[in-house]
């Protein structure tokens, strides 16, 4: 069992690691160009327009007609800067959401393998399933329900990460809410999600980078030395669930180079 869940872990790390990689170079390239209009005698312009054809109205010859919208977007040599970094920034975002969505498959291919070997586990899943599905790893719930299963694994024991302390329950809650809202809020946080204990809004500022809306609201945004730091600990919490896991069920946990010796 030790080799199958290794091998989930391992595919998880390997789309870390590629999303890593792909944010240094995305960083890099934007940043070069970037560096071209420094000088005072460059000149950057450029716009884009949307354009819609009404495929129910009146045609030219067969073709649709098409009318310009008032949506339209400049950039000048003036307003390239901030439209880098909001450019990064919701890459980085994007690249997050799609580490967390890998994130959500571990977690439930981990919760329905040891499902196998803990029936305190299996029935609460069953209990989960909608509509009394089979019970299958194809149908493992998600979101809110999954969430709760694996809190159930989970204790209220303290973590260090430098002076911080916090608990897994609090890592994954900040992880699962702030993707939900990048994804179906456009990156609006409520500050009473986040912000309503002191660990939660360290663990958060730690991870993550926002703006003040308003009184109630953040926007959320990455740089990429967040967005390192993100990667590094998905990377980690994972481990720990897993590490968790195994020591529940007296299965080996030290898979890697090295973790014999200490």
């Amino acid at each position: 069992m030790e080799e199958i869940i290794k091998g989930y872990l391992d595919r998880y790390f390997d789309s870390l690691i590629e999303y890593k990689h792909l944010a240094l170079r995305t960083n890099t390239i934007l940043f070069n160009d970037l560096k071209r209009f420094d000088s005072e005698d460059s000149k950057l312009r450029f716009a884009s327009s949307l354009v819609l054809r009404d495929w129910s109205g009146k045609t030219d010859n067969g073709w649709a007609y098409a009318y310009p919208t008032d949506s339209m977007l400049e950039i000048t040599k003036e307003s390239y800067p901030e439209f880098i970094h909001d450019l990064i920034s919701k890459q980085f975002c994007f690249f997050y959401v799609q580490s967390f969505e890998g994130l959500e498959r571990l977690l439930k291919s981990l919760m329905f393998e040891f499902s196998s070997i803990d029936s305190e586990l299996k029935c609460l899943i069953e209990k989960k399933l909608k509509n009394k599905q089979e019970f299958s790893r194809k149908n493992m719930p998600s979101g809110n329900h999954l969430r709760e299963i694996v809190d159930s694994q989970l204790d209220s024991f303290l973590y260090g990460k430098d002076k911080m302390q916090f608990d897994l329950k609090t890592s994954f809650s900040i992880l699962s809410e702030t993707r939900h809202n990048i994804v179906h809020n456009n990156y609006i946080l409520n500050k009473s999600e986040i912000f309503c204990s002191t660990n939660k809004k360290e663990l958060f500022v730690d991870l993550f980078m926002y703006d003040e809306v308003d009184n109630q609201n953040v926007r959320v945004k990455l740089d990429i030395l967040h967005f390192k730091n993100l990667i590094d600990f998905m990377c980690q919490f994972s481990f720990q669930i897993f590490k968790k896991l195994c020591l529940k069920h007296n299965l080996n946990w030290k898979i890697y180079r090295h973790m014999d010796k200490n």
